[in-house]
């Protein structure tokens, strides 16, 4: 089993093969950051003061492109944030999702991949084009392709 935990995506891209998903046998389990970091192409959502008004701040890095999801971990803790005086969500987050599929799950639920099929278990929320909606409740899973 590979733990992939909440750590830099540029840190992990520095330090792990290029080639890992090809060499992937075993399961993967992403916790946190680790989640957002299996995506092929990852949301960096601001987090600390200042970000979301840096225009040098990169708010998509390439990932490790074990999934095509982009996943927004512990959104329970983070739904009613406000940063740099905006509303974390409403005011940034929703305005980066034109063009994007953001799943943004509290803690307890998870993406599950295997053979190309990706589903959700638990609760979570699909964020797309400026727009969030429930898409699966605890207890339940909803296939994603």
């Amino acid at each position: 089993m590979t733990i992939i935990s909440g750590i830099s995506i540029n840190y992990l891209r520095r330090n792990t093969p290029l080639k890992l998903k090809r060499k992937i046998t075993e399961v993967v389990l992403g916790i946190s950051a680790g989640t957002m970091n299996s995506a092929d192409i990852v949301y960096a959502q601001p987090e600390l003061e200042g970000e979301s008004i840096d225009s040098a701040y990169q708010r998509f890095l390439r990932g490790l492109d074990l999934t095509k999801c982009m996943i927004i971990p512990h959104y329970q803790d983070i739904k009613n944030q406000i940063l740099d005086e905006k509303r974390l969500f409403e005011d940034i987050t929703y305005p980066d999702s034109y063009g994007q599929k953001f799943y943004a799950l509290p803690d307890g639920s998870y993406l599950y991949s295997k053979n190309g099929v990706e589903k959700i278990y638990g609760e979570a929320y699909l964020i797309e084009d400026g727009n969030c909606v429930k898409i699966c409740s605890d207890g339940e899973e909803t296939t994603l392709n």
